[in-house]
Formats: C-alpha cells, sequence, structure tokens
C-alpha cells in the first residue's frame, strides 16, 4: 500500500496514543497510523477498541519475539509492521506527547523524504536543563567519529521519517538494532555511516514526560553503550561510505525562548546525588582526578565550587578516552562522570535557552575539532584503518 504511515510507539499512556493518531490523519498527509503497544492487557485492550480502517493497533512484540522490554522493540515492531504493509514513506512519534496542533508537525516531517533527503529527524525546543545525554554524550560523539555531522542538533529523538528503503537498510542489513534506548542513537549512527541524508527540522516546542537526571541512569547507560557499540562498528568496516553533511529544513514554527524553571531543581538534584558520587572511583584519565575530588564532597557550596573546573574542553578529552578506554564493568562510573558534567553545565554555563543551545553546538563543535588537534583523520572515505578507541579482545 503506497502512502505514508505514521508509528505510535506507546507503553501505557492510556488513550493518548488515539488522541495523536486522529490528528495524524486529520492532517491529510498520513495515510494509516500503526500504534505499536507494550501497555499492560487493560490498556492495550482499550486502545484496540478504539481502531478503525486508519488506525491499527498491535502488539509491541508481534514481529518481535523476545522476553526484553524496552522502546527499541516497540520501534522495531512498527517498522516491521509498516514495511510489511509496503508504504512509502514511515514516521515515529512517541506516545507520550500531549501536544494539542501536531497535525501540523507531519507536512515538515514527511515531504522533505519526497527531495534529496532520506531521513527527517525533528528539533524542539527544550528547557536548558533538559536532553543532558543528548548535550553530553551523543551529540559530541557523533561531532567526533561522524565527520560532517557535528551539527545534528537532537540525534536522540523520537519524532522522524525515512523512505521506507532506508528503513529497511537500517532494520535488516548489517549490524542488528538494539531493544532498548540505543534505538535512536542506531538509527542516527547507521543512517550516517550508510551514506543516508539526514534533515532537520524545527516544530515547536514538544510537550510530554520529563525525567530528572537522577532517573535518567538506564537510559544513559544504553545510550552510552550503543554508542561506542555503533563507533566500534563503524570504525571497523573495511570500506566506508562518505558522511553526509546534516540538511537544515526550514520551517514556520517560532522558537521559544522561555520554560518553565521548575522543570528540575539543579541545587536539589546535585544534593540528593553526593551519596552516589561517593561511588567514584579512580580511573587514571586525562583529567578523571577532577571528578574524583567530588568523592569527598559533602554539600552543596562544596560541589559547586569544584564543578567550576568541569568545562567543556574537560569534559571533550575525557569523553574521547572513555570510548578509547571503554569497558563495561566501569559503566556506572561513565554514568557518575556523566551527572557531574551534567550538573555543572546547568550550574555555571547556562542560564537562558539560548544559552544552553549555543553552549551545546559550542561542545558539539569543540568535540570535532578535538580530533583535529590530536592528528585523528576527519576525512573516512578512504582505506584508513586507524582505530581511535579501544578493543577488546
Amino acid at each position: 500500500m503506497p502512502g505514508n504511515c505514521l508509528l505510535v510507539i506507546s507503553k501505557n499512556e492510556g488513550v493518548n496514543p488515539i488522541s495523536i493518531a486522529d490528528q495524524a490523519i486529520e492532517s491529510g498527509i498520513i495515510d494509516k497510523v500503526i500504534i505499536s503497544d507494550g501497555s499492560n492487557q487493560e490498556t492495550f485492550n482499550r486502545l484496540k477498541k478504539k481502531e478503525t480502517k486508519k488506525i491499527e493497533v498491535i502488539s509491541e512484540k508481534k514481529f518481535v519475539k523476545t522476553n526484553e522490554i524496552g522502546k527499541g522493540i516497540g520501534m522495531i515492531n512498527g517498522g516491521l509492521a509498516a514495511l510489511e504493509q509496503n508504504f512509502d514513506c514511515i514516521g515515529y512519534i512517541d506516545g507520550d506527547i500531549y501536544n494539542p496542533n501536531i497535525g501540523k508537525w507531519f507536512e515538515f516531517l514527511f515531504e522533505p523524504l519526497d527531495k534529496n533527503v532520506d531521513v527527517v529527524k525533528a528539533a524542539f525546543s527544550r528547557n536548558p536543563t533538559d536532553g543532558q545525554i543528548t548535550r553530553h554524550i551523543t551529540k559530541p560523539l557523533i561531532a567526533m567519529f561522524f565527520p560532517n555531522a557535528w551539527e545534528i542538533d537532537q540525534p536522540l529523538g523520537g519524532e522522524l521519517s525515512l523512505k521506507k528503503e532506508v528503513l529497511k537498510d537500517i532494520f535488516t542489513k548489517g549490524i542488528a538494532p538494539p531493544y532498548g534506548w540505543g534505538i535512536d542513537s542506531f538509527i542516527t549512527m547507521k543512517s550516517l555511516m550508510y551514506g543516508y541524508t539526514i534533515g532537520e527540522v524545527y516544530l515547536g516546542q514538544k510537550m510530554h514526560g520529563k525525567k530528572t537526571l537522577t532517573n535518567l541512569q538506564k537510559m544513559f547507560i544504553e545510550c552510552f553503550q550503543e554508542a561506542v557499540r555503533m563507533i566500534q562498528h563503524f570504525y571497523g568496516l573495511p570500506v566506508r561510505k562518505k558522511i553526509n553533511p546534516i540538511t537544515m529544513i526550514s520551517s514556520p514554527f517560532k522558537r521559544n525562548p522561555s520554560f518553565d524553571d521548575t522543570y528540575m531543581d539543579i541545587k536539589k538534584e546535585a544534593e540528593r546525588s553526593l551519596d552516589s558520587f561517593k561511588l567514584l572511583k579512580k580511573m587514571y584519565l586525562p583529567h578523571d582526578d577532577l571528578f574524583y575530588e567530588i568523592k569527598e564532597v559533602n554539600d552543596f557550596d562544596s560541589f559547586y565550587k569544584k564543578t567550576q573546573a568541569i568545562n567543556i574542553n574537560i569534559w571533550v578529552e575525557l569523553l574521547y578516552w572513555l570510548i578509547k578506554k571503554y569497558s563495561p564493568e566501569y559503566i556506572n562510573q561513565y554514568f557518575y562522570r556523566w551527572k557531574i558534567r551534567a550538573l555543572s553545565f546547568c550550574l555555571h554555563e547556562i542560564n537562558t535557552v539560548e544559552q544552553a543551545e549555543s553552549r551545546t553546538a559550542f561542545q558539539a563543535k569543540a568535540a570535532s575539532d578535538f580530533m583535529y588537534r590530536i592528528g585523528a583523520r576527519q576525512s573516512v572515505d578512504d582505506s584508513s584503518k586507524k582505530m581511535y578507541f579501544y578493543q577488546r579482545a
């Protein structure tokens, strides 16, 4: 069946996915919505009763046979369902979004696929304290290891669209997709390494559920490990395709410079984290003593003073070495260091939305420039097999 298919990935979001589906169909851009749902049986049945000719609800494991859980399962499952029905273009949206006007998004998510764009990623205005995994992990790592791609703003967003052939290649060729939070890193990085053109379009402000830094440990671990897996895979390829620059797609949406200041109380977040920082261990990497000193901190004022040193240049170099010397047994140590960097960023570098986005872009550019300074090649369309990271036997 030709046309555009939207996949809503949901888990215990009540009937909100139906609201999203209704808006999608009303937009005139979407021909069918498939809700890939991993809810409990009661919620799944409620969604199932809302099915129409254009809205289909499927269990998130209809096409994925596993006992594991995770966001990736829902996205893989929905993608395989859409591919089976032979839609030309396939989009994703998270089921927890409650914006009243998302119907306006779909024109800008799908129409660029008719041009020279293979994947469209959505970017949104975000609270300065939001997006800390993107700001300090995924975006700078892409900048380090995927030349030309450092300008991508929000590589982990769940709102995107792809051409049918692109999604099929990403899910069925080469390295297999993950079942957890790393799925967004996988799609973005694999699109880059396969030589597809990624376009990014700004769609305004996204209203959805939020998490504090303390609640992001599982997401951090899965996103970080997936980034390492994809970097190792990319640099292990005998022949690499040229990475295309990010294409910026214009839209009429206005950037929102103001957000609710109470989204995250950074001081309280730091105070409640001090006990966990007692678990820091020396890793004997460049600059890591600055992080290890925080182990001895017992109050916010001391933490505030100590974290002033954890700036962009310190973080970029340490992040490089975390990848170069990566070992899964230290993953919780990586998490503590990321959390300290995120808190330092919020405490010392930003006061406004504009500052947060500017500093995030500056950090990504610093990561890209760092690779030049140490003599690492930024062109990967050659036969060089030089490895920039630790390879386990």
